[in-house]
């Protein structure tokens, strides 16, 4: 798997997610940059980096006793793995 980047479509909630729960596994400043742009709706990630933030929210999901919040979470990971496997 190479370390180059992908660009993710995330909404303003998914953003607002990846940087409450796994913003300590994003070290580019463009991404960043780009997660704190409300404007913004393609993100750039390195693969890698999709992987890490998985396994993170995936870790919340399995211990979230918030239905909502399961969903979304569950919306995530699943919106994320796409992009993790088919760029």
């Amino acid at each position: 798997m190479s370390d180059k980047f992908v660009y993710v479509d995330l909404d303003k909630e998914q953003k607002s997610i990846i940087q409450d729960k796994a913003s300590f596994y994003i070290f580019d400043d463009e991404t960043k940059t780009d997660l704190n742009n409300k404007r913004k709706k393609w993100i750039k990630f390195k693969r890698t980096t999709i992987t890490d933030i998985i396994g993170e929210l995936s870790y919340y999901y399995n211990r979230c006793k918030n239905e909502y919040e399961s969903m979304l979470l569950d919306e995530l990971i699943c919106h994320l793995e796409y992009y993790e496997k088919e760029n």
